[in-house]
């Protein structure tokens, strides 16, 4: 059993379900519209089954925009998380929050997940 890349499969299953840009990492060059999920905590419960926490923000040129993106966003991954196939539950920690990027001053809107996640079954190898 192993734990996958919580990061990614979020990213892959949010910029498929919501058709955003989103990325694991701010990039250098900074867009004025994406959005960003990070795991920002959690643990392992055992060995089968971790409850990481989840950073989601969604940056956009409006506050209206950029809450609507991140509101997107929670309706994808309240409702639909089940498209993942290791993702069993998620639970909302905080709601979208106003959270103005303190570098540029761009609006962004922030809000934490803790989904509970099950661990991939190794391949079986014979000798």
């Amino acid at each position: 059993m192993s734990f996958g890349d919580v990061e990614q499969m979020f990213r892959d299953f949010l910029d498929e379900d919501t058709q955003q840009t989103v990325k694991t990492a701010v990039p250098s060059d900074r867009p004025d519209v994406f959005t960003h999920v990070w795991r920002s905590g959690g643990s392992a419960s055992n060995r089968v089954v971790e409850r990481p926490i989840l950073t989601i923000t969604a940056w956009d040129t409006s506050a209206t925009r950029a809450h609507d993106r991140l509101q997107e966003c929670r309706d994808a991954v309240m409702n639909r998380y089940g498209r993942m196939p290791l993702v069993r539950r998620v639970e909302e920690i905080t709601g979208p929050y106003w959270d103005p990027d303190p570098d540029t001053n761009l609006p962004r809107y922030s809000m934490l997940i803790r989904p509970t996640v099950r661990a991939a079954r190794a391949p079986v190898t014979t000798p």
